[in-house]
């Protein structure tokens, strides 16, 4: 368990003898993993490690043999399996529950409700099965595992990492002009890299992770990486030359130089310096292409004009079944006389979420969002309140973090607001209600959260039971 040693103390408290405390242990928290003995090896964290490594590194889709090997849900059933175990071992819950876990399950009962009344039964439930069950596992793994900052962090560094990477290749590829859609960059992997749109919006919506390395005090060597990482991801969303994902990089950048609190005169002349250099030398293929965004006699390939048929066939197909909806992930195959075209996605995540699984379904997806932003918020507005204004507490909130991991967090949540923003914008054109973007995003934004309370919890049990034992004697 994780121990946190607490020194009491304060004005305004009843006194207490300045000793060193031990806070109770968190109550959902795992053994720590340490790899230096195999004893102590959490298996339901190292479930959702190993889950997370496989899941955006994708060795399944670069070593042949591991082609059908299943890897990602395999470590997720570990992870499942040994945190019942260890619950059960314990006699407490087989999960914590959170309000997000709550809505999540709520989905899934709209989800599974409508498949009966889909338009392909058959097709809705394969979508239930092989995309929403996944998501809800991970989901329910990281509020269970995810209990310290340093856990939080080694899922940070391995998506970073592995987005790093992707970018690379990315890059590369579209300078030899090979792996390319309609002279797009695309992933050069299968999953959530692999279609452009779907590319460019996963890496503006990590991008905040790997910035907030770059923006911290720290070895410049460790700042240079992170920083070449974020320039990297960058120049893959302009060669992908998705235009929803260059409108949300711009919301999202502009959402990080303000809560992160870097917008000085010194970066804005190192903005105005770096848009000099770097603007002119993007492709003239991009920036024709996001002149079609305003100006729809400059979009050749007509993508406008199908998406805007595409959303009046949605909003269609959903004043149709309002209740229920054609069946999750059908949208694709739906066709009726009398609609204009038939598609693949309506582009809008709302509108999926309208056709596809119903109001209820919207509602409850409207709400996930709505919790990650309102968690990221009051975590870095309670860990705020720890800074110092002219040399003064601007108040003294005892919340049990060392200094180190209240750093972490703070600058951890105002890369979540951006996070956040990126996705929510590029989502506005795309359909990915049931993609594992937002329910990492998700629970990246949620356990942060949950952490700084169940250590303020815990400090405030330590402090007034050192204060009883401090009465008795």
């Amino acid at each position: 368990m994780t121990r946190e040693r607490l020194t009491f103390g304060h004005a305004g408290h009843t006194p207490v003898p300045r000793r060193t405390l031990t806070a109770a242990p968190l109550d959902h928290e795992a053994r720590p993993m340490q790899l230096s003995r195999v004893e102590p090896w959490d298996w339901a964290w190292g479930g959702l490690l190993l889950f997370t490594v496989t899941a955006f590194f994708r060795p399944q889709d670069q070593i042949p043999f591991l082609a059908n090997s299943h890897l990602p849900q395999i470590f997720a059933l570990v992870g499942l399996t040994a945190l019942a175990s260890r619950n059960l071992r314990r006699r407490r819950p087989l999960a914590r529950i959170t309000p997000e876990l709550v809505a999540l399950i709520l989905m899934g009962l709209v989800i599974g409700i409508g498949i009966p009344f889909s338009f392909w039964p058959g097709g809705a439930f394969g979508v239930f099965q092989t995309l929403y069950i996944p998501v809800l596992f991970v989901f329910l793994l990281m509020v269970n595992t995810m209990t310290s900052p340093k856990r939080i962090e080694r899922i940070v560094w391995v998506i970073i990492v592995a987005f790093g990477y992707m970018s690379a290749r990315t890059c590369f590829d579209y300078m030899r002009g090979v792996n390319l859609m309609e002279g797009r960059a695309v992933g050069p992997v299968g999953g959530f890299f692999q279609n452009p749109n779907d590319l460019a919006l996963n890496l503006t919506s990590f991008v905040p992770l790997a910035l907030m390395y770059v923006k911290r005090p720290g070895p410049i060597l460790k700042r240079l990486f992170f920083a070449a990482i974020s320039v990297s991801m960058l120049a893959a969303i302009v060669f992908t030359k998705s235009r929803g994902g260059a409108l949300g990089t711009l919301a999202m950048l502009v959402t990080f130089l303000l809560v992160a609190r870097v917008l000085t005169p010194a970066t804005l002349i190192a903005g105005v310096v770096a848009g000099m250099l770097v603007l002119p030398a993007m492709p003239d293929s991009f920036w024709k292409r996001m002149e079609g965004i305003t100006d729809a006699k400059k979009d050749d390939t007509g993508s406008r004009e199908e998406r805007r048929i595409l959303l009046q066939q949605g909003w269609t197909v959903f004043l149709e079944n309002p209740l229920t909806g054609i069946g999750a992930g059908q949208f694709r195959n739906y066709w009726h006389p009398g609609l204009p075209k038939k598609w693949h996605e309506v582009h809008n995540v709302w509108l999926q979420a309208a056709a596809e699984i119903g109001i209820f379904g919207v509602l409850a997806l409207a709400y996930l969002v709505m919790r990650g932003f309102s968690a990221v918020f009051w975590t870095r507005k309670r860990l705020m309140s720890r800074l110092r204004t002219r040399g003064r507490p601007r108040r003294d909130a005892e919340d049990g973090l060392t200094d180190e991991e209240r750093v972490f967090l703070q600058t951890h949540a105002a890369a979540m607001i951006a996070a956040m923003v990126g996705w929510f914008v590029c989502a506005l054109f795309a359909s990915v209600a049931l993609n594992w973007t937002l329910y990492y995003l998700l629970g990246l934004c949620v356990t942060g959260r949950d952490l700084v309370r169940a250590r303020a919890a815990a400090y405030a049990k330590a402090r007034a039971l050192a204060a009883q034992g401090a009465m008795a004697a």
